[in-house]
């Protein structure tokens, strides 16, 4: 019973399928690696690592919970457990308030300007599953709250308030999260014109693909200007054209709007974000 009821957590928290932790890491350690001459091996970063995990997961169960009438009509989501009636009411608040404490008690370890800014983050995490009802473009919200583990990271390095480079940080994110999420949002939109919900997948018609080009190509360039401003070399560029190359395969498999390819071109950008963080790492370790 214990095993079945773990079993059915984990899928709650969606820890057995980690992509989305795969990317939200990324936008954090870019700068933590970038600000800290390459070391990741620290306090900080092991505080964003574990706040990476439990911000995810948190943001699962607040979604599954929004949503539970949306996701029984949706058959890529009808069996979470929540939406399966599977696991009760009560046990989603508890699996929240479990993650919510794990989630201040880490930082409440950074300081007070940090402290600042997450409680601006708590707020978008909390949100976002409900502008899918009444903003057209939820993916720029998703965003925003990718957005702002860029500015913490700075802060919590730093103990200074963002600069103008954090805020590229900034920028790139909501970009790239923008661009990967409308992704996304393709595989799902025949679903979601049904039931009634806004995506940008939606939004952007059948200019979704060159939207999505366009928004690729913002986030390299914004890339390509901040190596510019840290004066990095040719490791940093060699790994950017490398990401450059999976944003392009991207582009082409998601030519036909199939479903199946589209998922795969969203989960291609963990890589993305990988490279990225190689190049900016190999900048100082090499």
């Amino acid at each position: 019973m214990f095993k079945n009821k773990f079993s059915l957590y984990i899928k709650l928290m969606r820890l057995d399928s980690p992509i989305g932790i795969l990317l939200l890491i990324w936008p954090p350690f870019w700068v933590i690696v970038s600000l800290n001459n390459g070391n990741i091996y620290d306090l900080i970063a092991l505080i964003f690592l574990i706040g990476v995990v439990t911000t995810r997961t948190i943001g699962c169960v607040i979604n599954d919970f929004f949503d539970k009438n949306f996701d029984k009509n949706v058959s890529r989501t009808s069996n979470r457990p929540y939406a399966a009636n599977l696991v009760n009411k009560k046990e989603v608040f508890l699996i929240f308030f479990i993650l919510a404490a794990i989630n201040l008690t880490l930082l409440f370890f950074l300081n007070l300007k940090t402290i600042y800014i997450g409680c601006v983050a708590i707020i978008f995490i909390i949100l976002y599953p409900l502008t899918k009802r009444f903003f057209v473009a939820p993916q720029i919200f998703l965003g925003i709250t990718f957005g702002i583990s860029a500015l913490m990271s700075h802060s919590a390095v730093t103990n200074t308030y963002p600069d103008h480079i954090a805020w590229l940080f900034f920028f790139a994110t909501l970009i790239w999260v923008t661009m990967f999420d409308t992704i996304y949002a393709m595989s799902d939109k025949s679903d979601d014109l049904k039931i009634g919900i806004n995506s940008t997948a939606i939004l952007f018609g059948d200019n979704d693909k060159i939207i999505i080009f366009i928004l690729q190509c913002i986030f390299f360039i914004t890339f390509f200007y901040i190596g510019l401003l840290k004066e990095y070399g040719y490791i940093f560029y060699f790994f950017l054209i490398l990401a450059i190359v999976i944003g392009v395969y991207n582009q082409i498999i998601i030519k036909s709007r199939k479903s199946k390819l589209c998922l795969i071109a969203f989960k291609n950008n963990q890589y993305i974000g990988f490279l990225i963080f190689l190049g900016i790492y190999g900048e100082y370790i090499l």
